[in-house]
């Protein structure tokens, strides 16, 4: 299963045919984005099969469902395009970062990544996702390596989302054989609690599925809970909360040992 983000921009440019959004159904929606210093523009769904993405003066078309059940405020969409344009994105990418992040303000239809991620905010959950997009802001240089990119913040039918990139990974609970080595593990959760401990925050969301093994790292999908505290507290933090969720890796494994 894949979770909201992307780390590159790589695997983005994909035909429309290769993807299968039979998963679940599409879902009408309406969303207005919002970019720093850009025009908001418009992201609507025409049909429950194709979406139009009106930026500014440019509009898009995408294909887009439910992420899963257990998490319905999280949209996936799949940006279509015709030859040309797929054509035109793939030179594109050769462009340096900040150009293309120039670039998805002005021309989205070329420059947007293939896949997408809308995440809306849970009713009563504003704080929460004040707090998610300050940390993402204040983590901009970390976005797309240890969390995901961020690209906007939307409005959709009045409830506030954020626009991210997609992670290509695993959960850590939902790996094949074979497993990830337990203390593996929690070595991998300290590297990225430390490099979170560098900017002064810590993680306090520790649940298995708000981690994504993405190749030799872990990647973040939570943010909301994340919060800043002294270098000793910080320092406590990342050797106990690395522990805690070794404990639930290691728990999860004996279920899978015992379903043997």
């Amino acid at each position: 299963m894949r979770r909201p983000g992307s780390v590159l921009f790589k695997n983005s440019f994909v035909k429309p045919e290769d993807v299968d959004d039979s998963a679940s159904s599409p879902i009408k929606v309406t969303c207005t984005l919002h970019r720093c210093g850009w025009s908001p523009g418009t992201l609507e769904y025409a049909d429950p099969e194709v979406s139009q993405i009106r930026l500014g003066r440019d509009t898009v078309f995408a294909t887009g469902h439910q992420n899963d059940i257990n998490h319905p405020n999280v949209l996936r969409l799949s940006i279509l395009r015709s030859s040309l344009e797929h054509a035109v994105s793939s030179l594109l990418y050769w462009l340096p970062r900040a150009i293309q992040a120039l670039g998805i303000s002005i021309a989205p239809r070329y420059f947007l990544p293939y896949r997408v991620v809308l995440k809306k905010s849970k009713p009563g959950w504003d704080k929460e996702f004040d707090i998610e997009k300050s940390m993402y802001e204040k983590l901009k240089d970390l976005q797309g390596s240890l969390i995901p990119r961020l690209f906007g913040e939307a409005d959709c039918c009045g409830t506030r989302a954020l626009v991210l990139s997609e992670v290509h990974g695993v959960e850590p609970s939902e790996q094949k054989p074979p497993f990830l080595q337990p203390d593996e593990f929690q070595r991998r959760l300290e590297t990225s609690f430390r490099a979170l401990a560098k900017k002064g925050l810590a993680c306090g969301d520790l649940q298995l599925a708000n981690f994504l093994i993405v190749d030799d790292r872990l990647v973040i999908l939570d943010l909301e809970d994340v919060y800043k505290d002294t270098p000793d507290n910080i320092e406590y933090a990342i050797k106990t909360h690395a522990e805690h969720l070794k404990k639930q890796y290691e728990r999860h494994l004996e279920g899978i040992s015992d379903d043997w």
